[in-house]
């Protein structure tokens, strides 16, 4: 298990900003409340609810089964708040690769997106894997999510699913030092003579100018385009909008190749 801290302020997103912002109320009321689960626990309650299809499925008779991995909330890299890591989606993810009982697995999305940072190692090891696979949501597959999804052999929607797409970055940039100021704080920041480059973008965004960063965005972008066009090179049917961020119903986004099909989750387990 590989903890960290995730950085959502100030950072590169592949983020649907709706989703973005729906999230906020949640995670600032776990402060309030201080009722964040651990990363053991997190980790812990995947583990359990794979077992648990493992027994159901036995008690069936079955003697292969396929199991759900449930992607839900902001994609992190590391498991926190409530929310499972893509460090650890990765570990359990080779671990059913291995589990001969396993005939293939569902990745369950329901996610607007996340942190830049994990999700590329995790839609490879998606992809890398050698039992076969299939990404669905009932409700958001964008972005960061919409990323991941492209690593699975086939992806299917819900007739009722709510968006799929928002193929971009964006960053959310918070500047505190006014407040600070505010409370009776002086702010020094200071350089070595040698460092001209350390946090050149931020300090030019404090400065009013953006074009450093938006020039991070556009390199991160491009490598985020050019894997999803690698990885839907058999369906995407570029409308010559779906690169440019826009998000989509189920139907337009099996018309645009971003969905392979669309069924229940049930239909994608039947699959197996």
């Amino acid at each position: 298990m590989q903890h960290g801290q995730n950085n959502f302020i100030n950072t590169p997103l592949a983020i649907d900003k709706a989703f973005f912002l729906s999230i906020i109320p949640t995670i600032i009321l776990g402060y309030q409340q201080k009722d964040f689960l651990s990363a053991e626990k997190i980790v812990e309650k995947a583990h359990k609810n794979i077992e648990l299809q493992a027994s159901e499925a036995q008690d069936l008779g079955a003697d292969v089964f396929p199991v759900v991995l449930n992607i839900s909330g902001p994609i992190m890299k590391y498991s926190s708040y409530y929310y499972l890591g893509t460090q650890d989606m990765i570990s359990i993810l080779k671990n059913l690769d291995q589990h001969p009982q396993v005939s293939g697995i569902v990745l369950n999305i329901d996610s607007g997106g996340g942190m830049v940072s994990g999700t590329a190692e995790l839609t490879a090891t998606i992809k890398g894997l050698s039992k076969p696979t299939i990404a669905f949501t009932n409700g958001y597959m964008c972005s960061a999510a919409m990323d991941i999804a492209s690593g699975a052999n086939m992806r299917m929607a819900s007739p009722y699913a709510d968006m799929i797409g928002s193929i971009g970055t964006m960053m959310s940039y918070q500047d505190f030092s006014a407040m600070f100021e505010k409370w009776g704080a002086t702010i020094y920041e200071l350089y070595a003579p040698q460092s001209t480059e350390k946090n050149k973008e931020f300090r030019e965004l404090q400065a009013g100018n953006k074009e450093a960063y938006e020039e991070r965005l556009r390199v991160l972008t491009e490598d985020f385009i050019g894997r999803m066009k690698e990885n839907l090179s058999e369906s995407i049917q570029d409308d010559d909008l779906v690169f440019k961020g826009k998000t989509y119903g189920p139907k337009e986004a099996l018309a645009v190749g971003l969905i392979d099909e669309i069924g229940t989750l049930e239909d994608a387990l039947n699959k197996f």
